[in-house]
């Protein structure tokens, strides 16, 4: 520093004020402090994982006057599947449905995961193909095959929205035309 050349803190620019002393003067005591570390996690956007995807599905298949309705939400990534839902297994050939059977279902292990097309924002079009176990409200698990086709305006499947369901040697396939429900495929679920 050159002679008669005044410091900054001499000019007032800066002061020796020491933190504590600056926020006791703020009006943030040490409570106010411990908050923050939790304020940054919770206004943190999410780090989106590249290799996980996510599902979400409500839809109907049927075989004959059989029908299944499954919704349920759950998580892929390179080799597993994981979630779940709800099912409803009913019968349609009297005219009034009939309930056979419900409750609910879990992904057990996952055979492949292909993208179809490109992605559409967040989202991708693609098929999942998955072994799940259906637990009835009898408590019985019966093991099921589950393909979930999603299409996008980016990627068509070649199959209609929706699942198709193996249980049991038998095949539940997507209501044509499709009139109720849909699947999609969210890239990059949060970690």
């Amino acid at each position: 520093m050159a002679a008669g050349e005044k410091t900054m803190e001499e000019r007032g620019l800066i002061s020796r004020t020491s933190r504590r002393e600056f926020l006791k003067k703020a009006g943030i005591g040490s409570a106010a402090l411990a908050t923050i570390p939790a304020l940054g996690e919770l206004l943190a956007t999410p780090v989106l994982a590249d290799n996980r995807v996510g599902y979400h599905l409500v839809a109907a298949s049927a075989k004959g006057t059989e029908r299944v309705i499954l919704a349920g939400d759950g998580l892929l990534t390179d080799s597993e599947a994981t979630g779940g839902g709800t099912f409803v297994h009913f019968d349609v050939s009297t005219g009034v449905a009939i309930v056979k059977e419900t409750g609910t279902w879990k992904a057990r292990r996952l055979h492949s995961f292909t993208t179809v097309g490109t992605p559409f924002g967040m989202a991708t079009p693609g098929i999942a193909d998955m072994d799940i176990d259906l637990i009835p409200a009898n408590n019985q698990r019966v093991e099921g095959r589950l393909q979930i086709f999603c299409d996008l305006p980016t990627g068509n499947t070649g199959e209609p929205e929706g699942f198709k369901l193996t249980v049991n040697g038998q095949t539940f396939t997507q209501v044509q035309p499709v009139v109720v429900g849909a699947s999609l495929f969210t890239l990059g679920a949060p970690n």
